[in-house]
Order: structure tokens, then sequence, then C-alpha cells
């Protein structure tokens, strides 16, 4: 790989196929054309419709790669917890750094997103003395019981738990320290349901991050301080999706891309069939989340508390 490539990754299913054409199609239109840009589909199998959705996105400065990881995922399967709107998916990240021998340093992204900024002032973060980089998860403090999950249940201070949609990798110090070997420890021994993969990431790379702003992984919510028009990377992630609701913020944004793409036609179906059903479905979704967590923090058993009691039990021999 020459110094003028970037790697970039997503991990999709024939849901979310279409949204990651639109996410592609913002930053080739706003990267520097300084450089090169290797995109690779993580995947278990995508129809002929969706790959030609993500296809017809490309410009002559990126290539294009469908990475099926069906073998290595059939290994773990049986280990993964889901749930509501997560997909075996989410865990494909894991999988990036023994894959891909030849990369040091990823970007991995979302398929839920739009890229306002050029992406390659974020793939040019200096992260060689860290794991990764990435940014502090505006949702936990949303809620109390989602605060006390992270430092509680992961033993995570809520300030430094960064949100897994938007991250810069450094796949060499992922295979120093064995990432996937300890995920799958983790998985063995604990089922985290709050955040799914992104629970075991903060874990297994706590104090090695690098927290960038703000504006390089936004939920479209207001933030006091901070200017939405400095914006470089919007995330609708939980209820915040403008395929799901009109009014949401950088919603604007998703449109102006998603109608410079083939799929327009089947996302804005997607918005105009959303049912009252399905909204209130997501209300529903949410606080279960919150409960999940509240009920999580309350259980002696789960991670954090376990390596408490050790600590103890230790100290007393």
């Amino acid at each position: 790989m020459t110094s003028k490539e970037i790697p970039i990754f997503f991990a999709t299913d024939d849901n979310y196929a279409a949204f990651l054409a639109v996410a592609l199609k913002s930053i080739l239109d706003n990267a520097s054309k300084d450089y090169f840009y290797k995109i690779h589909v993580l995947n278990t199998g995508l129809t002929l419709k969706n790959k030609t959705y993500i296809k017809e996105v490309l410009t002559e400065n990126a290539s294009l790669s469908f990475v099926n990881v069906k073998e290595e995922l059939d290994k773990i399967s049986s280990m993964l917890h889901l749930r509501d709107y997560y997909s075996k998916a989410t865990y494909y990240r894991f999988f990036i750094a023994k894959l891909f021998p030849q990369y040091t340093k990823v970007l991995y992204l979302d398929c839920d997103i739009i890229v306002k900024g050029d992406i390659s002032e974020l793939y040019n973060t200096d992260i060689s003395d860290k794991m990764l980089a990435g940014v502090t998860e505006e949702v936990m403090p949303m809620a109390q019981s989602l605060t006390e999950y992270a430092e509680k249940v992961l033993g995570v201070p809520v300030n430094n738990y960064f949100n897994a949609g938007i991250l810069l990798i450094n796949v060499e110090k992922f295979r120093e320290y064995d990432v996937l070997g300890q995920f799958l420890n983790l998985v063995g021994k604990y089922k985290f349901r709050v955040a799914q993969d992104q629970d075991y990431l903060n874990i297994i790379c706590k104090d090695k991050v690098r927290y960038l702003d703000y504006a390089w992984n936004k939920t479209p919510v207001p933030m006091e301080g901070f200017d939405p028009a400095s914006v470089k990377i919007a995330h609708f992630k939980i209820n915040w999706k403008p395929w799901h609701y009109d009014n949401i913020l950088y919603g604007d944004v998703f449109w102006e891309y998603t109608k410079k793409t083939s799929c327009y036609p089947e996302v804005k179906a997607i918005l105009e069939n959303y049912s009252d059903f399905q909204k209130k479905q997501d209300s529903i979704a949410y606080d279960n989340l919150v409960k999940l967590a509240a009920d999580e923090v309350n259980d002696t058993s789960r991670y954090y508390h376990a390596q408490e009691d050790n600590a103890v039990y230790y100290a007393a021999m």
C-alpha cells in the first residue's frame, strides 16, 4: 500500500446496502483528490441490485471490493448476541486486522452516515501510540442508567466511552494486542446486551484511544456549544433516521446525496411507508434499552462487578 492509498471498510447486509451507497457518494464527493480510496465492503452475501447501487457511485480515484466474511463469522456465530435492529454485520469489524495484514491503519465507517468533510483529514490523524481514534458516545449521558451501565458494568467512564460507528483503527496494534482473541475470550464469558460489539471494543481498547471532535461523528441532536454547520460526519443512529422521520437534523443533507444515487426511489419509499406502528415500536425499543441498561447495572454477575469481586478476593489472599 502506498502512502496515497486510504483503506475504508464498511460492513453491511442487504438491509443497509442502499444507505451505504448514499454514504459512499457523500464521502467521494467531498474527499481530497490527492488520494486513492480502497473501499472494502464486508458482508455475507448481497443481492446484485444492492451491489449495483454501491458500484454506481464509484469515482476514478476509488476502487471497490466485496469481502465475504461468512466463513469467519460461522466459526463464532453461535456466540454472538443480537437484539432489536442489530445484525451480525456489526461484528464484522473484528476480522479486519486478521484478513488484511497489508494494512497498518484503516477507517471503519457505519453505513448510516453522511460525510460532509474530507475523509482523508480523518485518516491522517496520528494514532501511532493508540489502538484507535473515535468520538465519545453522545447517547450514553442521555439516561442515568446508560451512564451507569458504561461505568458500573463495563468499567469505562462515560466521557471515555466511544461510539464504534466511526473509527480510525491501528490494525497493527489490533494484531499486536490480539483484539480478535480478546473479543472471543470476552464474548465466551459475558454477553454485553446494550451496545453489542461497541461494548467489547470499549473494554478492550480502554486507555488506548485518541478522542476526536464531535464534528467527526455527530448524532443529529442539538449540543450546547456545537455549531451544526461544523459537522463533518452526521451519524443517523437509533431513532434519528431521516428515512424513517421528517425533520431530522442534517436530514436535508442526507436527502441531497440520496437524490444523487439510483437507490433514491427505494429509500424515499421507506420514509413514505414508515407506519405509526413502527414509530411506536421505535419508542418502545429505546425505553427497553434504558431499562435493559438498568437491569445490567443491578446484575452483580456482570463484567465489571465480577472484576471488582475478583480484585477484592485476590487482595485478601
